[in-house]
């Protein structure tokens, strides 16, 4: 992933969507927060997904393998 965001050449990020879900925070509080969908940033071109992720591992395990497919296409 390093080598992506030192050349800035991707970036991957969150972007809110309207869709909501509960969950838990560290006090054992119920909250609400918003589902994101990922935009992926190559050179001056975006491209915005349609699948939403809750804002946990599930969207981190995808930003990971989107950065592992973009460097394993590069090469």
């Amino acid at each position: 992933m390093s080598w992506a965001l030192r050349t800035h050449a991707l970036t991957v990020y969150p972007v809110l969507s309207n869709q909501t879900y509960k969950t838990k925070n560290r006090l054992n509080k119920t909250i609400t927060k918003y589902k994101c969908r990922l935009v992926v940033r190559i050179g001056n071109s975006e491209h915005k997904g349609k699948e939403q992720y809750k804002q946990d591992q599930e969207m981190t395990d995808k930003i990971y393998e989107i950065y592992l497919h973009y460097y394993n296409k590069r090469k």
